[in-house]
């Protein structure tokens, strides 16, 4: 249904125009045609957007509700007959960064590197920053590498060693002492030295008597004290 024009004539009272009835009757006939117009239309509201807050709240029969904007913390809302303006304060100016030696000034429009240096390596692996020690060649990267604390082989050999210093020494030792391999003296020790047994010789003579009377001295052993070894001299017969 279409809504209907009165006709109101020409010109007043010309006769021409619709009479009070039939007037009435096309204005409630145009208002029931525009109210079945605004209860049965469907009209919605979509907040459009992949991200950010829904605007639309919902309908209440022919009134569309949206929420309201609300300013937060260091933001201000301002408006015109067209736009929403969001202002918000400025952020992080600047940010002092202090090293063990130096420091320096990161400011909003800079940025902060973070590099490795002397057996240090960094990285990026997602939104994390990874700082590894390279510890491969440690040692050889120290002109004058000292220990702390026992130095744990574990099992392993030192290889290609100079000069060898140390207070004491534990253990058993492998190679040449000036050039001589020392376990081979052992092989001169493993008996007693045995000179026999002395008996009473044949006395023919004044000189024989006299050696075989008197004593003979074999002299000292220099540096005595440090040996341990027994002289199996026999036994003197009567």
């Amino acid at each position: 249904m279409a809504i209907q024009t009165i006709n109101i004539g020409d010109i007043p009272n010309d006769g021409t125009g619709d009479d009070l009835r039939v007037a009435f009757q096309k204005v409630n006939s145009s208002l029931q045609d525009l109210d079945t117009r605004i209860t049965s239309a469907s009209i919605e509201a979509e907040n459009v957007g992949a991200y950010g807050e829904a605007v639309y709240a919902g309908r209440d029969n022919n009134t569309l509700q949206f929420k309201t904007l609300v300013a937060g913390a260091n933001v201000t809302l301002t408006s015109n007959t067209t736009q929403v303006i969001v202002d918000a304060a400025g952020g992080l100016d600047e940010v002092l960064v202090v090293s063990d030696n130096g420091h320096i000034t990161v400011t909003s429009q800079n940025y902060l590197g973070i590099n490795g240096g002397e057996v240090i390596d960094t990285r990026v692996s997602g939104s994390n920053l990874f700082i590894d020690l390279a510890s491969s060649g440690i040692v050889a990267r120290d002109s004058n590498p000292t220990l702390t604390a026992n130095l744990e082989a574990n099992g392993n050999n030192i290889a290609n060693a100079g000069l060898i210093t140390a207070n004491s020494f534990t253990g058993p030792l492998s190679g040449l002492v000036y050039g001589v391999d020392v376990r081979l003296a052992n092989s001169y020790f493993d008996d007693y030295w045995d000179f026999g047994d002395a008996t009473q010789p044949v006395l023919n003579n004044i000189i024989d008597y006299l050696i075989s009377t008197n004593d003979v001295d074999l002299g000292g052993f220099v540096g005595s004290e440090y040996l341990d070894i027994e002289i199996d001299l026999g036994a003197v017969a009567p």
